[in-house]
């Protein structure tokens, strides 16, 4: 794979990762219900949003060094 492949690589997984950030974010704000039933399988959820963007900001944190090291 030649540096500018891998470079669009990264780049399109980069917009992949930012798309994912917007959904993460826009599904994080949300409304309690009022039973407590159900606030606590929405917070579970919203811990599993946390997590995963959590994960996604690393993941686009390496990918912005690599493109860094790649002269972007």
């Amino acid at each position: 794979m030649s540096n500018s492949d891998g470079r669009e690589a990264l780049q399109s997984r980069r917009d992949e990762i930012l798309a994912e950030l917007e959904g993460v974010n826009r599904d994080q704000r949300i409304e309690l219900d009022e039973m407590a039933e159900e606030q606590a399988i929405q917070l579970e959820q919203n811990e599993v949003a946390n997590s995963r963007e959590a994960g996604l900001r690393r993941e686009l944190a390496d990918i912005e060094d690599k493109l860094l090291d790649l002269g972007e």
